[in-house]
């Protein structure tokens, strides 16, 4: 009854908001959208004698640099893809993960390990969350919804829902405020594997010559079963119903919230300046010289973990008992307060040598709270740091684009901590193909997480004395547009290493370890063809710490049509694929992976189906996934004790308005 409550009061929130007025002069700055072919083949219906229509432009961007600077973002209306709905795999093509919609993951490419999350236990889980760093911040002419609905082939077997609201719209040219909705759930298909997360978001900008501000509030929730995996020697081609598997926990569960707020505020002083249009008209433009920028969020975060008859798990199953010897109640809070004061200092559009310039300072107050002795009372803990940093970048003209920057940490629990970072992008022209050049380093000396220094609950607990780690770290990449082509390179040396080792307990590796990757990604692209190719080579110097597979790759092959020149239709196939290694386990307790010699997964072909289907602004799509499950020899672990479903079938469809 709660669930239908709350997906009828997200329709009519929606049908209100999108009722109200919009303005009609389309936005002034960067990155206008009109929507795809279709989208504007429909807006095109303005001559209705009745009243005027105004034409949808939509721009996005994304803060970045503690809101010092807009990068401009694209809004994807496209079929191609659309199929691609699980979060975890709209990031990285390659996962190591718990089989299941909602299940905890890490990446197999160890060069895209990176998290929106700064709690240590939400690492594992942060692809289904919004985080300030990944919310996105519009401009629109007109009211634009997205309503976003996938279910599984049965409702109420082996279910597997999603639905996914999104609103936004102008009371004016610059302020803009949006409603997001998020929800989904999934009960899997062997025992004790459901999971549910939601996600409700408020946010909104208001961007003018002078002034820009920005905010959001976001509530993030996940909810899973934890069953603990399979029990060892079970062969998935042996049972035909999956309920027949045993696992391994039989009432564990875990909870993990986030309650974020986050407010951006910049005053830009500058002079007017005049200029002339392309007809030779003259007009006046604010030319901001320097800006002010004040940034505060506050990020509350809990983990519960319970087993409330723990003594019946699998022999063995849990390492210790510290506090309960019959059940576990496990809640680990991690809350912060973070304000950061800026200067920037603008480029100078007409000069030819320029640069930006931007310094900032920092205070984070920080609190934890876990099991902390034999009664399970909490033990609270208080930290805080104090850092400073600054940058310069090159971002206009066409010649080149740069940025370096640094921080370093003053006092507090990250005292001698420093981050030095630089990019280089270099377009070039060779023939009738634009080709760019990026190459990328970090320089880090890095303080480890205050969970990994110390750490207690009922089944673990540690007190780690740890060195900070080293790192060095180089990306680069040459993509010509016109091959529609990318590869690169990346090479990482880092002293220090901090791993879950096999018993699932932080440890610092006592070598030097060098990571190096090497990829390729290509398409191809004709009137009726879509083919995307993706290959990742990997090797690490150091396998007593780190797995990862030697190959990964995916392949994605479409062929388009339109039917009855209305429908818009993609049918295909994707496959992903990588080379047999010790993945890393999962461990329920702590959320976590960690490093296991026990079980290879992978050297399976994990193929879907799909048929993808546009008519206007209707988007849908029809998908068959494992389709190889039962038809292939070989076990489709995706990671040590986890299997992928078997053969399944699902379906979505996505709404978008423009008015």
């Amino acid at each position: 009854m709660i669930r239908k409550l709350n997906i009828t009061l997200v329709f009519l929130f929606a049908g209100v908001l999108t009722g109200l007025a919009q303005f009609d002069v389309s936005p002034e700055g960067f990155g206008s959208y009109q929507g795809t072919e279709e989208n504007q083949e429909d807006s095109l219906d303005f001559n209705d004698s009745r009243r005027k229509k105004v034409p949808s432009i939509i721009r996005t961007w994304e803060l970045t640099s503690f809101g010092a600077n807009m990068e401009e973002t694209e809004l994807d209306t496209s079929l191609n893809f659309f199929q691609v709905y699980d979060p975890v795999f709209q990031r990285n093509f390659s996962n190591t993960f718990t089989g299941n919609l909602g299940g905890a993951y890490i990446s197999d490419d160890y060069f895209s390990r990176d998290s929106y999350s700064d709690f240590y236990f939400y690492q594992a889980f942060d692809a289904y969350a919004k985080f300030p760093e990944s919310v996105r911040y519009f401009n629109t002419t007109t009211p634009y919804t997205l309503l976003d609905y996938s279910q599984s082939e049965n409702k109420n077997v082996r279910s597997e829902s999603r639905f996914n609201v999104f609103h936004s719209q102008n009371s004016n040219r610059k302020f803009n405020f949006a409603f997001l909705y998020d929800q989904a759930r999934s009960a899997g298909q062997y025992q004790l594997q459901e999971t549910k997360f939601h996600t409700i978001g408020f946010l909104g900008s208001y961007v003018s010559d002078k002034f820009n501000s920005h905010f959001n509030i976001l509530f993030n929730r996940h909810e899973a079963q934890e069953n603990g995996g399979l029990q060892p020697g079970q062969d998935l081609n042996e049972y035909k119903e999956t309920e027949t598997y045993l696992v391994n926990l039989a009432a564990a569960r875990s909870k993990l919230q986030n309650n974020t707020f986050s407010v951006t505020n910049e005053y830009k002083l500058g002079k007017m300046e005049k200029a002339q249009t392309e007809k030779g008209e003259e007009y006046e433009f604010f030319r901001p010289i320097t800006g002010i920028i004040h940034q505060i969020e506050y990020s509350g975060n809990k983990r519960l973990f319970t087993d409330p008859d723990a003594d019946a798990a699998t022999e063995g199953f849990y390492p210790d008992f510290y506090f309960a010897p019959d059940s576990t109640g496990d809640t680990i809070s991690y809350n912060r307060l973070t304000n950061v004061f800026q200067l920037k200092f603008y480029e100078a559009p007409g000069r030819k040598f320029t640069f930006s310039k931007r310094a900032y300072a920092a205070y984070d107050m920080i609190s934890i709270k876990m099991p902390g002795d034999e009664s399970y009372l909490l033990e609270k803990e208080k930290l805080n740091n104090v850092y400073v940093g600054g940058g310069i970048s090159r971002t206009e003209g066409e010649f080149w684009k740069w940025n370096a920057e640094g921080k370093i940490y003053l006092t507090g629990y990250r005292s001698g901590q420093t981050e030095l970072s630089a990019y280089i992008y270099k377009p070039l022209k060779i023939g009738k193909d634009t080709t760019s050049l990026y190459v990328a380093g970090e320089l880090n000396t890095l303080v480890p997480d205050p969970f990994v220094r110390s750490y207690s609950s009922n089944h673990y607990k540690w007190s780690n004395q740890f060195n900070n780690i080293n790192e060095m770290i180089i990306r680069s990449k040459i993509h010509s547009q016109e091959y529609h082509l990318t590869v690169g390179a990346n090479y990482s040396l880092v002293s220090n290493y901090i791993y879950n080792d096999s018993t699932a307990h932080p440890r610092q590796a006592g070598a030097e370890m060098l990571v190096l990757s090497a990829y390729a990604n290509k398409d191809f692209i004709s009137k009726h063809w879509l083919i995307r190719t993706q290959i990742l080579w990997q090797n690490t110097s150091q396998k007593n710490y780190l797995h990862l597979p030697s190959f990964t790759g995916y392949l994605s092959l479409s062929y388009k049509t339109v039917i009855s020149k209305v429908m818009h239709t993609i049918l295909g196939f994707d496959v992903r694929y990588n080379t047999e290694f010790y993945a890393d386990a999962y461990e329920p307790a702590t959320g976590r992976f960690h490093w296991q010699d026990k079980q290879k997964i992978g050297n399976y072909p994990f193929l879907d189906l799909h048929a993808n289907l546009k008519l206007k602004r209707t988007r849908a799509f029809f998908q068959l996934k494992n389709a190889a499950s039962g038809f292939l020899p070989g076990d489709f672990w995706s990671a040590p004790d986890y299997p992928l479903y078997r053969r399944t079938f699902r379906l979505g469809i996505a709404w978008s308005f423009y008015d």
